[in-house]
C-alpha cells in the first residue's frame, strides 16, 4: 500500500503517494501550512515511484531542451526527463515523469540520488525536482492563473502585490509590512481569477525570508516596485506599460503558444480589472505608510 499525503494550494489539491514511507520531515516543513486531510473539488495526483524504467527508443516529440529539463510530448500526455548535468558527457537522467496531458495526474520515476535525497528528508519540492513551479505554472495556465515575481501581502483581508525581478526589493518591501500585515510569500506569488474577481495566494515558493502561507486574499492592487530615495506611489495610466512590465515578470515554464496566449489573455484582464501603481521605496520602512494612505 502506498503512503500517501494531501497539500492545497491555489485552490488545487496536490494529492502525494509514495513507494517509500512518508514521515512528518520527508518534506520541508513550509509545506505543513499547506497540508490538508483529503481530496478537494480540483485535485491533483502524484505518485512517486523509486527506479527508473528501462530507457525508451521514443519518448516522442521534442518540444524543450534547457538543462536540466528535456521535455517531450507524447500522443496526448507528457514526459519530463530531469538531467543531473548539463554536460552531454556526464548526462544521467535523475527522474522521469509522465505525465496526463492537462498535467493533473503524474507517474514519477526518480533515481537513485533523489531517493538518497528523499530517505534524509526536507524535500524541498512535492515533485522532487527542483522547484514544483515547472508543474503549478501549466496547471495554473488552464485555470486563469499564473506566477508571478512578486511578493504578496494580506493587511486586513485585502491583497498586495508587489511585482518586481530579483533584486528589485521583493524582501524588503516584506519586511517592512511584516509588522503589519501577513506574508503570503516574498518572491513568487500565485494570482487567479475567480468568479469574485482576482485572488492572490500564497505558496511555499519563497525567496530570501523563509516565510510563507497558504491564505489567499482578493487583490486590491498591483505595485510595480523601485528602489528610491523617497517613498511615492504613482499610478500606472498606461495599460500597455503595465501589460508590459506585467509579462516581464512572469515566471514561464515550458513556454508554448497555447500557454503565452493564455497569459497574454489573462495579464490584458488584470490589468483592467485591477489598479495598478509604480511604488518608490527606501529601506527606511516609509513605503508602508504610502500603501496606507493610498487605501484611505
Amino acid at each position: 500500500m502506498r503512503e500517501r499525503r494531501f497539500y492545497r494550494v491555489a485552490g488545487m489539491t496536490i494529492r502525494v503517494e509514495s513507494e517509500l514511507p512518508i514521515g512528518d520531515d520527508t518534506f520541508a516543513a513550509k509545506f505543513r501550512r499547506f497540508e490538508v486531510d483529503g481530496p478537494g473539488e480540483d485535485n491533483v495526483h502524484l505518485v512517486h515511484r523509486f527506479s527508473l524504467p528501462e530507457a525508451a527508443s521514443d519518448y516522442g516529440r521534442e518540444v524543450y531542451r534547457k538543462p536540466p529539463w528535456v521535455i517531450y510530448k507524447n500522443g496526448s500526455g507528457w514526459v519530463y526527463i530531469l538531467e543531473t548535468s548539463p554536460d552531454p558527457a556526464e548526462k544521467a537522467i535523475r527522474q522521469i515523469s509522465f505525465m496526463s496531458g492537462d498535467h493533473t495526474r503524474a507517474q514519477i520515476y526518480n533515481g537513485e540520488l533523489v531517493r538518497q535525497a528523499y530517505q534524509k528528508g526536507g524535500m524541498g519540492a512535492l515533485t522532487m525536482s527542483p522547484t514544483d513551479q515547472v508543474l503549478l505554472a501549466r496547471l495554473l495556465a488552464d485555470r486563469d492563473g499564473c506566477y508571478i515575481h512578486s511578493d504578496g501581502v494580506s493587511m486586513d483581508g485585502q491583497g498586495y502585490l508587489f511585482v518586481g525581478h530579483s533584486g528589485a526589493g521583493k524582501s524588503t518591501i516584506a519586511g517592512q509590512f511584516m509588522d503589519r500585515a501577513e506574508i503570503l510569500c516574498d518572491d513568487r506569488m500565485i494570482v487567479r481569477k475567480w468568479p469574485e474577481g482576482y485572488t492572490i495566494h500564497g505558496n511555499w515558493s519563497h525567496g530570501t525570508m523563509p516565510v510563507v502561507s497558504a491564505v489567499s486574499a482578493p487583490l486590491e492592487a498591483v505595485f510595480f516596485i523601485e528602489q528610491a530615495s523617497e517613498n511615492r506611489v504613482v499610478p500606472v495610466a498606461n495599460k500597455m506599460e503595465a501589460i508590459s512590465m506585467m509579462l516581464g515578470c512572469l515566471i514561464k515554464p515550458m513556454v508554448t503558444r497555447d500557454w503565452w496566449e493564455k497569459m497574454l489573455a489573462l495579464v490584458v484582464d488584470m490589468v483592467g480589472a485591477v489598479p495598478c501603481y509604480r511604488l518608490m521605496f527606501d529601506r527606511g520602512g516609509g513605503a508602508v505608510e504610502v500603501v496606507e494612505n493610498l487605501r484611505i
